[in-house]
Parts: structure tokens; C-alpha cells; sequence
């Protein structure tokens, strides 16, 4: 009888460990789910919708470890990405518009990439009662860059400047989609892409 039991236990703890490891493999290489807190990147997302989110897109990273172990490949301008913040260590969404080698500047609210300015067209007001702080100044554009389209937010009085940053090798340059409500690249600069968490698929 005591052997039956030993044999019952060692059963349910392969069980218990089969479900542990499928569980992490799930969270590091697969998917995760992410909420979003605040404003930063109305109007694409809004505070406290779902987001679901390729771990294994440009390689292996693990929770709790800062650089990803290995990388196997590189965002493109244009894509939804979860990065850990430098200055916290925060996970943070983001939209890359800068890869090693351009030039990001901004001037008057407008991003340029490599001396040219990313296509806005104006799409029409922000919608106060989905906006965390509603700002009646705030307005929708469309931008396009290299044949992608999204939707930002910015207000029509808060037009910033910053110098021209190179991005350098093996980092990338990313903003908040509302420009004037996010904390990014314009204020900490390129972040390496071993910090890079993975690629937004949709949001729920």
C-alpha cells in the first residue's frame, strides 16, 4: 500500500510540474496578456483595455531577467511593442518609429525619420469621454510611414521641438501614439532592443 501511494504522489507532482513548466513556457515564448495603464498611446488603446502580446516575436526573454537571452529578430518601424523602461524597469507599450541607423527629429509636434517628416493626415477631435484626461484641444491624426498607417493624438497648442538623435546600432526609438501624454524615446532616448518584451498582436 505505501508503494501505491508513493506512486500516487509522484504522479500528481509530474502533473503539478508538467503545469508549472507549460504555464512558463506559455508566458515566456507564446503569448501574454498586458492591460493597459494610462494614457500614452490613445487613440490606438485606452486605459484598461487588454493587450495580447507575441513574448517569442524578436526572441527569448525571461520575467524577472532585464536583457532578453537571445534574439532572434528585430522590430519594424511601425510596430506595437512592450519595452521595459530604462529609468524604472517598468513594462511600457510603445510604437517604434526609429531603428539603427535613422535620424528621429521633431519639430513643431511633427516626428521626422531621416530628415523627412511622417505623413499626417487630420482625422478630426479626440473623443473626451473615452480620453483618461480629456483635453478639448486634443486632435486625431494619421500618420504613415513606409506604407503603414496608425492613428495618434496630440493637441493643436503643444507643438514640441527635439534635436536630431541617431539611433544606434542594436536600438530602437519609440513614442507613445498620444503624443502629448507619454513618457518615451524623446525623454530617455533609444532604448536597446534586449529590452524589448515582444509585439502587440490586438487588443481586446
Amino acid at each position: 500500500m505505501a508503494h501505491e501511494g508513493n506512486d500516487g504522489w509522484r504522479g500528481h507532482a509530474k502533473t503539478i510540474l508538467l503545469a508549472i513548466v507549460l504555464a512558463f513556457g506559455v508566458r515566456i515564448g507564446i503569448a501574454q496578456a498586458y492591460e493597459v495603464d494610462g494614457p500614452s498611446m490613445e487613440p490606438t488603446m485606452f486605459q484598461s483595455e487588454r493587450l495580447f502580446v507575441a513574448r517569442c516575436a524578436y526572441g527569448l526573454s525571461l520575467p524577472f531577467v532585464d536583457e532578453t537571452l537571445v534574439r532572434w529578430g528585430s522590430p519594424r518601424v511601425g510596430d506595437v511593442v512592450i519595452v521595459q523602461s530604462p529609468s524604472d524597469g517598468l513594462d511600457l507599450v510603445k510604437r517604434v518609429i526609429g531603428v539603427a541607423g535613422d535620424v528621429i527629429e521633431v519639430r513643431d509636434g511633427v516626428i521626422h525619420r531621416n530628415g523627412v517628416a511622417i505623413a499626417q493626415r487630420e482625422v478630426g477631435g479626440c473623443d473626451p469621454a473615452r480620453q483618461l484626461d480629456p483635453d478639448p484641444g486634443c486632435r486625431v491624426y494619421e500618420e504613415t510611414l513606409e506604407e503603414r498607417r496608425w492613428h495618434i493624438s496630440r493637441s493643436m497648442f503643444d507643438l514640441d521641438d527635439l534635436p536630431a538623435v541617431d539611433v544606434p546600432e542594436g536600438h530602437v526609438f519609440v513614442v507613445g501614439d498620444h503624443r502629448d501624454r507619454s513618457n518615451d524615446s524623446r525623454f530617455f532616448g533609444p532604448i536597446p532592443a534586449s529590452r524589448l518584451r515582444g509585439r502587440v498582436l490586438f487588443v481586446d
